[in-house]
């Protein structure tokens, strides 16, 4: 991996990094989060649902989103199990962004709505000196450019190519320890979307001709690297489990579920 990667809580300076500034919240009510699950009474699920109220306290309103089965009539018709399971992940993320959030979303194009895949971790706020991560999550979603502009953030990545052109945006009240960085990578198991950015973003992402046989989230990558649409990741400095690709907050938590698709 490139040698500009920050490890996890590594001292940071001021010097060319930004303060996060906030735009107006546009409403006061819990964010809508989706957890994407093979079964929503599974112990995947209910450990991933607390391992996200832990971090972000009373801050999200919780929904159960089953993968597409792999007899859908739109999953890829080659008789693989693993390529059907690379059809089922993207139909999931892509009814969650065209169908559920766009179209539940009209009266505020810039709301924000959240999906976790049901293997996410978090790294400890307490790390950074914070009793949960609230106030960054909320710093990023309201800063003008990263909420109109880019309307799609990371909580975790893997393999990231950071823009280090690019200046960071800081979080407040973290001794300059937790910082955001856009760039491009793999990985979608936790992340943010606007209403207005969900609509069109497959169309987007489909007009630079990806490759279905890939992983959905290669797919994404392979359009952030081409388009130059880069993404701000939360907590980017962060480098956890030790000895992996993860980057951000938030991980997927490998240790405790493997993964289903690969």
């Amino acid at each position: 991996m490139s040698t500009f990667y920050l490890l996890l809580f590594t001292k940071t300076t001021t010097t060319n990094k930004i303060p996060i500034q906030m735009q107006q919240r546009w409403h006061q009510a819990r964010t809508t989060a989706f957890i994407i699950t093979e079964n929503c009474n599974s112990l995947r699920f209910n450990a991933t649902k607390g391992n996200i109220e832990r971090v972000f306290p009373n801050f999200f309103d919780f929904s159960c989103y089953l993968y597409v089965p792999l007899n859908d009539s739109r999953i890829h018709p080659i008789p693989l199990s693993l390529v059907k399971r690379y059809s089922s992940n993207l139909l999931a993320f892509l009814d969650l962004w065209t169908y559920k959030i766009a179209n539940e979303s009209k009266t505020n194009e810039f709301k924000w709505t959240f999906i976790f895949e049901d293997d996410v971790n978090f790294t400890d706020p307490s790390n950074v000196s914070l009793p949960n991560y609230i106030a960054p999550l909320e710093e990023l979603m309201y800063n003008p450019e990263v909420q109109m502009k880019h309307g799609f953030l990371y909580l975790g990545i893997c393999g990231p190519i950071f823009d280090n052109n690019s200046q960071p945006l800081i979080s407040k009240n973290t001794y300059n320890s937790l910082y955001s960085r856009k760039g491009c990578g793999l990985c979608l198991h936790a992340t943010g979307i606007t209403a207005k950015r969900a609509e069109l973003f497959w169309t987007e992402i489909s007009s630079y001709r990806p490759n279905i046989d890939e992983l959905f989230h290669k797919q994404v990558q392979d359009y952030c690297i081409r388009s130059k649409s880069q993404f701000y990741t939360l907590g980017s400095n962060f480098h956890y489990p030790p000895n992996t690709e993860h980057y951000g907050i938030a991980y997927q938590d490998r240790a405790r579920f493997p993964s289903t698709i690969t």
